[in-house]
């Protein structure tokens, strides 16, 4: 398939990454916007070709990506001239399909994705809207594909995806207090990321009940239940869902203000 990059931010060169580490035979044609990293995955893939404008991207592809930042977004694709046996995938955050619709005028299929970092090596979740055998077909090698039934839930998925910085801040920290005790900060970094990843590969398979009765499978008196009420307590693990409510409502200001811009 020849696929096509309007925009060559941080996400799309991780799903170029992903896509060329499938030994598949796909094409990829990206735009100039950031010319250092087009340059530099045409220099590592020989099927990834850096094209002089936008037009050229969309004219050489059967599928293009959408991947511009949401203030350029909209100006961008309504002046290039899509085709309408092509597909389009929105992945610009913040911008409506309705919005990308009507900029890009009629095309065959109009979808929205929600990859991550991770989609380079060909893991994690991919959340997309509508479901579709395309994009099953198409992103299925890259992570685990999960479809949304409206984009109230593509909201809802694009929100958690706001945690990352946090998590990892967890992680950090529990590495110093490690390195307080004397471990080495590689050891430390080593067992601690260990750690949580067997407890999302456990709540992965956990397939009893909610993952709050995994949370309750805790010996009474013991250490986890310890942590559990003194972060319960001072309202810690309260903050990770309440968060969660501004970044939603953020979303939804920044999709008002991209669709009337």
């Amino acid at each position: 398939m020849k696929i096509g990059f309007i925009g060559v931010g941080i996400i799309a060169s991780h799903m170029v990454e992903g896509f060329c580490g499938l030994n598949k035979a796909h094409e990829f044609y990206l735009s100039p916007r950031n010319t250092e990293r087009a340059a530099c995955l045409a220099g590592k893939y020989r099927n990834v070709t850096v094209c002089g404008h936008n037009q050229e991207v969309v004219d050489s592809a059967d599928l293009v990506f959408i991947t511009l930042l949401p203030k350029d977004c909209l100006e961008v694709i309504s002046g290039l001239r899509f085709r309408s046996e092509q597909d389009v995938i929105n992945v610009t955050a913040s911008v409506t399909l309705s919005d990308i619709g009507a900029a890009a005028g009629p095309v065959r299929s109009l979808s929205h994705i929600v990859p991550l970092p991770f989609i380079s090596a060909r893991t994690g979740p991919i959340a997309a809207y509508p479901e579709s055998g395309l994009l099953k077909e198409l992103l299925s090698p890259l992570g685990t594909v999960v479809f949304m039934r409206n984009m109230d839930e593509m909201r809802a998925a694009q929100a958690i995806t706001s945690l990352m910085s946090p998590f990892y801040e967890i992680l950090h920290r529990m590495v110093l207090f490690a390195e307080s005790q004397g471990m080495q900060t590689a050891e430390a970094t080593a067992y601690t990321t260990s750690f949580f990843r067997a407890l999302c590969g456990h709540a992965m398979d956990f397939k009893e009940g909610s993952l709050h009765e995994l949370a309750m499978e805790m010996t009474p008196g013991g250490l986890n239940e310890l942590a559990y009420k003194t972060l319960t307590a001072s309202g810690a693990i309260d903050q990770w869902g309440a968060v969660l409510g501004p970044i939603i409502e953020k979303i939804g200001v920044m999709s008002s203000l991209n669709s009337s811009s």
